[in-house]
């Protein structure tokens, strides 16, 4: 905008546009960088002052805000990294004792899916594909459900996929207390689905920084960010300090919820699955209380 535009929109009949228009008009002007001091006559210099203090205030706002977005974001992702591994901890040692298998270790079940084909077992090859592309499809639907809600203004679109974790744990817990009852392949399955689904969910909000049940990378980047401390400084440093503390609790809380399933599952048994579903349950409901208390 040229000089003489902007000392049209600074001035309204030969006055401080605040004199006929309101003190708004200046505010806005101010913020879209209408205002500019060349186009301000000496006799006008105490109004300019006072546009001026008030950008100054803006930014001073903007930066609070800030800082307050990015406390809420790591208030939200500090809850994550307690909840989601603590659930998943419960399920993978209650999934062992049931199944036998632990559920989450792709990285063992892809060289047994080599061994059973080398030696013509295919059936039990096929078996533990079915496990693998579970947990496949549950980061899919997971991602999708996330994706389409962006793309469709769809709300609690993204709930769909924890309120299936839900169902399923809930399916699991009061079906039998014992293996005996459960199909060999189809509910290790239903469970890897579900697993599949938190990690997605939990990674989808957390820009993959927490790992619900994965804890081999958690340990290895947990690893990283300590050497990068002590090579980093200020802001860099600080936000490094803040994901090795994520880390650090989702290691926690995972073996806290490996321990209680220990401790538990004995006289429990499969009914242990009712927990974990009933704190994504939980998550649900703070999500929708949330999404309320934004309107």
């Amino acid at each position: 905008m040229v000089a003489s535009e902007t000392k049209n929109y600074f001035f309204c009949q030969k006055k401080p546009i605040f004199a006929c228009r309101g003190i708004d008009t200046v505010k806005k002007g101010a913020k879209y960088g209408l205002l500019r001091p060349d186009s301000v006559p000496p006799n006008h210099l105490l109004l300019y002052k006072y546009v001026q203090l008030y950008i100054a205030n803006m930014d001073i706002d903007k930066q609070q805000k800030k800082s307050e977005a990015r406390t809420r974001s790591f208030q939200k992702k500090m809850t994550y990294a307690f909840v989601y591994p603590f659930s998943s901890g419960i399920v993978i040692y209650g999934g062992l004792m049931t199944f036998s298998v632990v559920l989450t270790n792709v990285t063992g079940l892809l060289p047994q899916i080599a061994v059973d084909l080398y030696q013509g077992d295919l059936a039990t090859a096929g078996s533990i594909f079915i496990w693998l592309f579970a947990f496949f499809l549950g980061g899919f639907f997971a991602g999708w459900c996330v994706e389409r809600e962006k793309l469709l203004k769809w709300r609690y679109l993204h709930l769909i996929p924890l309120l299936t974790v839900v169902v399923l744990f809930s399916l699991v817990g009061i079906s039998g207390k014992s293996s005996e009852t459960f199909h060999p392949i189809v509910f290790p399955a239903m469970i890897l689905f579900s697993i599949g689904i938190q990690n997605a969910m939990v990674s989808l909000t957390t820009s993959s920084l927490i790992k619900a049940s994965q804890m081999t990378g958690v340990v290895n980047e947990l690893g990283v960010d300590i050497a990068e401390i002590f090579h980093s400084e200020g802001e860099k440093r600080r936000l490094i300090q803040r994901e090795a503390l994520l880390r650090l609790v989702v290691m926690s809380s995972f073996l806290l919820g490996a321990l209680f399933s220990v401790a538990i599952f004995p006289q429990a048994g499969t009914r242990i699955f009712l927990l974990p579903a009933s704190i994504i349950a939980v998550v649900i409901l703070q999500n929708l209380w949330f999404s309320k208390k934004k309107k």
